[in-house]
């Protein structure tokens, strides 16, 4: 009789305890918040993607160039709220320093404000008004 009541209690204490357990532990069903970088970079293979950037962040956008054809990378249209800061080329290989090196075109934009933006570049030399650029880049950035 006594053996038969310790083991009925100890069967309420499991089953209390596994209740108390479920009930602490988080739903699996909640995810976390995403909080947006504050600094994102981004080449050609993200063309046509989109990112998500904190108000207040840098957007680095890297891309190939070569300025001794005459061509560079611009911005195209509105881009608000993200705002150009600084536009640099860095060739390949430093080491060579060769002319008509090919590079990489660095543009840094900053997220001046909360909202959604598309980024259009294109890739053209700036005296020739109409005629189509040569490539274009484009991302579509949420700023929060």
């Amino acid at each position: 009789m006594i053996r038969s009541v310790i083991v009925s209690g100890l069967a309420w204490l499991c089953l209390a305890s596994a209740i108390l357990a479920q009930q602490s532990e988080p739903s699996a069903t909640a995810a976390p918040a995403k909080t947006p970088a504050s600094a994102v970079t981004v080449t050609d293979q993200d063309n046509g993607k989109g990112i998500e950037l904190a108000q207040g962040g840098t957007l680095i956008v890297q891309l190939p160039s070569n300025p001794s054809t005459g061509y560079s990378w611009s911005v195209k249209g509105d881009s608000s709220p993200l705002k150009l800061v600084k536009s640099d080329y860095k060739q390949q290989n430093q080491s060579s320093q060769k002319v008509g090196a090919p590079g990489t075109q660095v543009l840094q934009m900053k997220a001046i404000g909360p909202g959604t933006a598309t980024l259009n570049l294109e890739y053209r030399r700036p005296w020739e008004k109409d005629v189509p650029p040569a490539k274009v880049f484009s991302i579509k950035v949420t700023i929060r």
